[in-house]
C-alpha cells in the first residue's frame, strides 16, 4: 500500500476510517461521555479528530471577544463540515436567549446529513442544506462548479458569514467568485471571518514556518502542497489575496492575524453604485482595459427593474482570428448559463442574449462571468496568456468603471 498517496487521498482515507475506526471511536466516546461528537471518518475530514471540540469552542470564544456574535445575528457558515463551529453556537444558551440564527452549507452530504440529524433539533434556528460543487479533493462528483454557484439566498441575507478552512482548499477562481459572493450576501455591516494560508514570496510558501503544510508548486499568486491533489492545500500571495478582495467590493477590517491557519475579518467597501471588474483583466492601456484570461468576471451593484436582455460590446483585434478562426463566447448571469456565440471577424461586436428569470433573483449585487472556448496567446511581441485580445472601451481610473460596455435591459 502506497502510504503517501493515502494520506494525500482524501475520500479514500475517509472510507478506511469508516470501517476500521468509526466503531471503536464510538466504544471511546461513550466511555468519555462524547457521544455527540460525530464519528471519527466525519472528524478527520475537517481537520484534527481528537481537537474537534476544542477547536469549535475556540472559533466560537474567538467570535464572541470581537463582538461578531449578538441578538439577531443572521450567520451563515460556508463548508460547515459535520458542526465543528455549529453544534457549540447551537448548544450556547446564551446565544439562544439573543435569537441568533444559523444557515450551515457544505458539500459533503454525509457532512450535511449527520448536522441535520443531531445538531438541528438543538435549536430551531439552525438549518443545513448541502451544495453540489466540485471540488477535487473533498467532492470530485460533484456537478456544479464552485467558480460559478449562487448561494441560494437573497442579497444582504447575512451579518456574519463564516469560512474556516475553506479558501484553504479553493483555486483561485473560486476563491475571487466565493469573494463576490460574500459582497452580495453580507448586510452592509456585516462581516466575513475566514482562515488562509498567506505567504509573502514563493520562498516563503515553500517553507513550513507557521503552517502546517508546505508549499513547494507555486504560482504567480497562489501555492499548492500536492501537484497531484492541489485542492489539498492551497495558500494564496497576500498581495494577490488583498487585490482580489477589493475587485469584489469588500475591504479588511484590520491587519491579519497570522498563525497556524490566517484569521482575515473582511466587510463590504461602501456602496458606489459603479461596477466593478473581478478576475480576468489587465492595467488599463491606452484608455482600455484588455482582457487577459480564458474567463472574467464584471460585479454589478444593481438591476434596472424589468431587466431581461444582457449585451457586452467588445473588439477582437485581428492577431486573435488569425490564430483561432473563430470565438465563441459565453456568459453566465448568478451562476445561470447562457446560450453562446460565434464571431468570426475582425472589429467591434456585441453579445447579445436573453436573461432567465431565475438568474435574477438577486438583484442587490449581480455578477457577471464571460468565458471564451479556449485561451489564445498573443502573436505579436506581448507574449503575456491574453485569452483572446479582446478590447472594449473603459474608463481609466483607479475606480475601474466600465463605460458603455455591458448593459442590462
Amino acid at each position: 500500500m502506497r502510504i503517501p498517496w493515502l494520506r494525500r487521498n482524501f475520500l479514500a482515507r475517509r472510507r478506511l476510517d469508516r470501517v476500521f475506526l468509526d466503531v471503536p471511536d464510538a466504544v471511546m466516546r461513550s466511555l468519555g461521555g462524547r457521544s455527540h461528537w460525530p464519528p471519527y471518518s466525519l472528524r478527520t475530514f475537517v481537520g484534527d479528530a481528537r481537537g474537534f471540540e476544542r477547536v469549535g469552542r475556540w472559533f466560537v470564544e474567538d467570535l464572541t471577544k470581537l463582538g461578531l456574535v449578538g441578538r439577531g445575528t443572521r450567520v451563515l457558515e460556508i463548508g460547515c463540515g459535520c458542526g465543528r463551529l455549529a453544534r457549540p453556537l447551537a448548544a450556547d444558551e446564551t446565544l439562544r436567549e439573543l435569537g441568533l440564527s444559523y444557515t450551515g452549507m457544505d458539500i459533503d452530504h454525509a457532512s450535511i446529513d449527520w448536522c441535520r440529524r443531531h445538531i438541528a433539533p438543538l435549536n430551531s434556528r439552525f438549518h443545513f442544506y448541502h451544495a453540489d460543487c466540485h471540488n477535487a479533493s473533498y467532492n470530485p462528483g460533484g456537478t456544479i462548479a464552485a467558480s460559478s454557484y449562487w448561494f441560494p439566498h437573497p442579497g444582504n441575507s447575512f451579518d456574519l458569514i463564516l469560512l474556516t478552512s475553506v479558501f484553504t482548499h479553493v483555486l483561485p477562481d473560486e476563491l475571487t467568485h466565493y469573494l463576490s459572493e460574500i459582497a452580495r450576501l453580507l448586510a452592509p455591516d456585516g462581516t466575513a471571518y475566514a482562515s488562509f494560508f498567506l505567504y509573502g514570496s514563493p520562498g516563503e510558501a515553500g517553507e513550513a514556518r507557521r503552517h502546517p503544510l508546505e508549499f513547494s508548486f507555486t504560482d504567480d499568486d497562489y501555492a499548492v502542497s500536492s501537484k497531484d491533489h492541489p485542492a489539498n492545500g492551497v495558500a494564496f500571495n497576500e498581495c494577490y489575496l488583498r487585490k482580489a478582495i477589493h475587485g469584489a467590493g469588500l475591504k479588511l477590517l484590520g491587519a491579519p492575524r497570522y498563525g497556524g491557519q490566517d484569521l482575515l475579518l473582511i466587510t463590504r467597501e461602501p456602496n458606489t453604485g459603479s461596477p466593478h471588474l473581478l478576475n480576468g483583466w489587465h492595467e488599463p492601456e491606452g484608455e482600455c482595459w484588455r482582457w487577459t484570461e480564458r474567463a472574467f468576471a464584471v460585479r454589478l451593484p444593481y438591476l434596472p427593474e424589468n431587466a431581461t436582455t444582457l449585451r457586452f460590446r467588445f473588439t477582437i483585434a485581428a492577431a486573435v482570428l488569425e490564430e483561432a478562426g473563430t470565438v465563441r463566447l459565453r456568459a453566465s448571469v448568478n451562476g445561470v448559463a447562457l446560450q453562446a456565440s460565434e464571431f468570426t471577424a475582425v472589429g467591434e461586436h456585441v453579445y447579445v442574449q436573453n436573461i432567465p428569470p431565475e438568474a435574477l433573483r438577486a438583484r442587490e449585487l449581480f455578477l457577471i462571468r464571460f468565458e471564451l472556448e479556449k485561451a489564445y496567446r498573443s502573436s505579436g511581441p506581448d507574449q503575456r496568456e491574453l485569452g483572446v485580445q479582446v478590447r472594449f472601451w473603459a474608463y481609466c481610473n483607479e475606480e475601474r468603471r466600465l463605460l458603455n460596455a455591458i448593459e442590462i435591459a
